[in-house]
């Protein structure tokens, strides 16, 4: 099911835009968003990677916070200012940030992309966007990233939930049925569709398999810490 090999469907004169939301505060990690790994910082990682895809016409960065415009535009990306309400995780939801982000921008297809989420290549977003327009012809409305997820699982009364212990036989993590979770890396839908729903995906999304290699989030100290030791080793210091 990996996206490997993919035909890639030629798409003209459709208006392919990425769109990054950065917002000023974090609690958990202040100003994440612009501080540096390895010399640069996730949002100019995350600008430099997209900007490097053939079937994305614009990167679009949308942020209340001035700081973030600057570097961006200085990066060469296209810049929105947010309003503050929506920008405020304590009062705005996730649904509504995307419908008021929608709302000011153009574009024909949103490839929705997290700074947080480092370590997706250039090829993956290259093959998810095909991924999409190869979806639609099937009548998939929307694309999200998953990843495969084979473990051991109990829920939250703590009942086993994809596997029997007391089997004659344990059954391996290799041996388990999959299943998959969002990895928050790529959501892509049209613009029309993203502006009506306020959501990342629509009602009938295709799911995305990203490359173990690449799944990664960062949301806590560790995880930056984490971050900086994968980049560092794959790029060499700065």
């Amino acid at each position: 099911m990996l996206n490997a090999n993919p035909i890639f469907i030629q798409v003209i004169n459709v208006d392919v835009v990425a769109v990054i939301v950065a917002r000023g505060g974090s609690k958990r990690i202040p100003n994440k968003n612009i501080l540096p790994i390895n010399g640069i910082s996730l949002l100019e990682r995350k600008i430099d990677t997209l900007k490097q895809c053939s079937s994305i016409s614009r990167v679009i960065v949308g942020s209340e916070d001035a700081t973030i415009l600057e570097l961006a535009k200085a990066r060469g990306a296209e810049v929105v200012k947010r309003p503050d309400y929506y920008c405020d995780e304590a009062q705005a939801s996730a649904n509504d940030m995307i419908g008021n982000m929608c709302s000011l921008i153009s574009a024909d297809v949103v490839v929705w992309a997290h700074c947080t989420n480092p370590l997706v290549s250039v090829d993956t977003y290259e093959s998810a966007v095909n991924a999409f327009f190869e979806a639609e012809q099937e009548g998939y409305d929307s694309l999200l990233s998953v990843y495969e997820l084979k473990e051991h699982l109990w829920d939250s009364n703590f009942q086993v939930l994809n596997y029997d212990p007391y089997a004659e036989r344990h059954t391996l993590a290799s041996e388990l049925e999959p299943l998959y979770a969002q990895d928050g890396a790529i959501f892509i839908q049209r613009h029309n569709n993203m502006l009506k729903n306020s959501y990342f995906f629509g009602a009938k999304p295709k799911h995305f398999i990203m490359p173990v290699e690449e799944v990664f989030d960062i949301n806590f100290p560790v995880e930056f810490k984490i971050a900086e030791i994968l980049l560092s080793q794959c790029e060499g210091d700065r």
